[in-house]
């Protein structure tokens, strides 16, 4: 009896034991694990600056140098002149200015060492006047021989002008009508943007005035 009441009592002890750590042991825990995507932004390239804006009179301007039965350094000037104007190239407008002779009258005004470039750029990036657009332009028109025997254009540049001279200052876009009239009725000739190139080549001037 007493061997029976000792397994009972073991038996009831090991039931309570396992009861214990099965209430001391905790609960498991689910974990949710997530992939995380970095994304990476690449800044924008700065813009380039923009280029600068050069100002030239001769923008778009469509105008054709045609033969003219001129003396072939006469005509090699001119045509080097030309190609210069419409490109808006000062420097090589005073080069071509200077290759021959003793100087180039641009100006008036202008001092012993004055730059022609300089003084076409002034005006033309100030907007006061064009001179590059009234070079080609007066070198397109028929010329005419002034009075040192020059080759001399345009040919209202002259003595005495014709009707046809001076109105084909105002179809080239050069002078309005109104300003024609002023220099015809004042009787002071021609006073527009000329210029002269010699037999042998030297380009004497390119001028504006009185």
């Amino acid at each position: 009896m007493r061997i029976l009441l000792a397994l009972v009592l073991v038996l009831v002890l090991a039931a309570c034991g396992s009861e214990s750590e099965d209430a001391a042991a905790p609960a498991p825990e689910t974990v949710t694990v997530t992939q995380t995507q970095t994304e990476t932004v690449e800044a924008d390239e700065p813009d380039e600056p923009d280029e600068p804006v050069v100002v030239c009179s001769t923008a778009g301007l469509r105008l054709n140098l045609s033969d003219q039965d001129l003396p072939e350094p006469v005509e090699d000037v001119r045509r080097r002149a030309f190609e210069a104007s419409v490109a808006c190239d000062y420097d090589t407008l005073e080069e071509i200015a200077l290759e021959q002779g003793e100087g180039f009258t641009f100006s008036y005004g202008a001092g012993p060492g004055d730059s022609a470039a300089a003084h076409w750029r002034e005006l033309e990036e100030s907007g006061a006047e064009e001179p590059m657009r009234v070079l080609a332009t007066i070198l397109t028109l028929p010329y005419t021989r002034n009075e040192s025997g020059s080759y001399a254009w345009p040919t209202a540049y002259s003595e005495a002008p014709t009707e046809e001279a001076w109105q084909a200052l105002v179809d080239a876009g050069l002078h309005s009508q109104e300003e024609i009239d002023s220099m015809r009725e004042g009787g002071t000739g021609y006073l527009g943007y000329r210029t002269a190139i010699t037999a042998e080549g030297d380009w004497q001037f390119f001028v504006a005035g009185d």
